[in-house]
C-alpha cells in the first residue's frame, strides 16, 4: 500500500499526540504519589503495579494485532485511554486523598493499552507502506517519540503549576480523544484470517512465536541483553525523583528538567548513530550503545551533585535509545511479515519483565539503602549478569562480535 493512500502523516499526527500525553503522565504520575504519600516504597510500587499488566498482555497484544483491523485497534486504544482519563480525575476532584490507589490503577491500564498500541504499530508499518519508505517511517516515529520527551515534560511543568495533577489529566484526556478521531481516518486493510479467535488459536498463535524465536538464536540473545539493559533502565527511572527531592534537596521543577535535557542529548545522539552503523558496523553500536548504560549508570550512582546526575541519566537515556536503533534494525530483517504482531508480542513480554524487577528490587533495598546506592547495587549486578550472557552467547552459538550480528534473511 502506498504511504500517501496508508496516511502515514496522519498516522505520525496521532502518535505525537498520543506520545505526548505518555510523556506528561510519566512526568506527573510519580512526582504527584511522592508528594501524596511521601514514600519511595509507594512510588516504586506503583512502578511496579504499572508495568506487570504490560508484561501479562504482551503475548494477547501480539495475537491481536495479528488478527484485527490496525485502525480498530488504534482508535478504540486512543478512545479508551481518554475515558479513563477523564473518570480518574473526576475521581481525584471528589476524592483528593485516593490519589496513590486512582494513579496506580490508571496507570496499570494505560499500561495495556500501550502494549497493544506498540504491538500493532510494529506490525502495521511492514504491511501498509513499501520496504523503501519504511527507514522514513521508522524516523519520523524515532523524532516524535523524541521531540515529545522534550515537549511533554516541559509542557506537563507549566500545566501542574495552574491545576496540579488534575489539570494534566484533562489535558491528556483532550489530546486522546483528537487522537482517536485522527485515526477513524486512517487507511488501513483488513488482515486474512481464517480461524476463529478462540484460547486454542491464542495459544497456537504464541506457539508460533515460540518457533520463530527458536529458528533465530540471534532473537534469544538479544532478548537476554534488553533484560539486563532494561533493569538499569527501569531502575533510574524509578529512583530518579527521589534522587532529586530527597538526596539532592532540589524542587520538582528539576526534575523536568533531567527529563528534557535526556530527551535532547538523546536526539542529538540519532544524528550520529546512522553514521557509526555504517562506518563500523551494526554490531559495534549495539556493543557501545551497550556498555555506555552500564558507564552512565555507574556515574549515576557516584553523582556528588545533581550537575553530574544530570550527565549520567541523559548518556543513559542516550544510549538506551540507541540500543533501540540495534533491536529493531535486527528485528526487521529477521522476523517474517506474517508472524511479527505474535513475534513481537512474546519478545516484549520477555523483554520487559526485567523493568518491574527493578521497580521490585528499589521497593526491597528503599527501607535500607539511599536512591543512589540502590542505582549502585541494580548496577553491578546488571554488569555481571550482563557480560556473562555475552561470554556465553558467544561460546554458544558462535557469534564472532561481542554482539550479534545480522545472520538470517527474512522469511516469507
Amino acid at each position: 500500500m502506498n504511504s500517501d493512500r496508508f496516511g502515514l502523516k496522519r498516522f505520525v499526527f496521532s502518535r505525537f499526540a498520543g506520545s505526548l500525553c505518555d510523556q506528561f503522565l510519566l512526568f506527573a504520575v510519580p512526582l504527584a504519589i511522592l508528594k501524596a504519600t511521601g514514600s519511595l516504597t509507594f512510588s516504586s510500587l506503583a512502578f511496579v503495579i504499572e508495568w506487570l499488566p504490560r508484561i501479562l498482555f504482551f503475548p494477547l497484544s501480539g495475537f491481536l494485532a495479528d488478527r484485527i483491523r490496525p485502525r480498530f485497534i488504534f482508535f478504540n486504544v486512543e478512545a479508551g485511554r481518554c475515558v479513563l482519563m477523564v473518570v480518574a480525575f473526576l475521581t481525584l476532584t471528589f476524592h483528593p486523598g485516593a490519589t496513590f490507589p486512582v494513579l496506580a490503577v490508571m496507570m496499570a491500564l494505560l499500561s495495556v493499552a500501550y502494549v497493544l498500541n506498540f504491538v500493532a504499530t510494529e506490525a502495521l508499518l511492514p504491511r501498509h507502506i513499501p520496504a523503501e519508505t519504511l527507514p522514513k517511517a521508522h524516523s519520523m516515529l524515532q523524532g516524535v517519540d523524541q521531540t515529545t520527551q522534550v515537549l511533554g515534560p516541559a509542557l506537563a511543568v507549566a500545566i501542574s503549576v495552574y491545576g496540579g495533577v488534575g489539570a494534566i489529566l484533562a489535558c491528556a484526556a483532550v489530546l486522546f480523544a483528537v487522537s482517536a478521531i485522527n485515526y477513524l481516518f486512517l487507511k488501513t486493510h483488513d488482515l486474512e484470517v481464517t480461524e476463529k479467535m478462540s484460547l486454542r488459536s491464542i495459544v497456537q498463535s504464541n506457539i508460533t512465536a515460540i518457533q520463530v524465536l527458536r529458528q533465530n538464536k540471534i532473537l534469544l540473545h538479544l532478548c537476554a541483553l534488553t533484560w539486563v539493559v532494561n533493569l538499569v533502565y527501569g531502575a533510574a527511572l524509578v529512583v530518579s525523583a527521589a534522587v532529586i527531592l530527597k538526596e539532592f534537596h532540589l524542587p520538582e521543577s528539576y526534575f523536568g528538567v533531567l527529563q528534557t535535557s535526556a530527551a535532547l542529548v538523546t536526539i542529538i545522539t540519532f544524528f550520529f548513530v546512522p553514521r557509526i552503523a555504517r562506518r563500523f558496523g551494526l554490531s559495534t553500536l549495539g556493543t557501545l550503545s551497550f556498555c555506555g548504560m552500564i558507564l552512565s549508570g555507574a556515574l549515576m550512582s557516584l553523582s556528588l551533585d545533581y550537575a553530574m546526575y544530570l550527565a549520567g541519566y541523559a548518556l543513559l537515556m542516550a544510549f538506551d535509545g540507541a540500543f533501540s536503533v540495534y533491536l529493531r534494525t535486527l528485528r526487521s530483517q529477521i522476523i517474517p511479515q506474517k508472524h511479527l504482531g505474535k513475534t513481537m508480542g512474546l519478545i516484549g513480554l520477555m523483554n520487559m519483565c526485567s523493568v518491574p524487577v527493578s521497580g521490585l528490587a528499589v521497593t526491597v533495598l528503599a527501607g535500607s539503602f539511599m536512591p543512589l546506592q540502590i542505582i549502585g547495587i541494580i548496577l553491578i549486578f546488571a554488569l555481571i549478569l550482563g557480560l556473562m550472557l555475552i561470554v556465553i552467547g558467544r561460546r554458544a552459538f558462535g557469534y564472532h562480535s561481542w554482539l550479534p550480528p545480522v545472520i538470517a534473511q527474512p522469511q516469507a
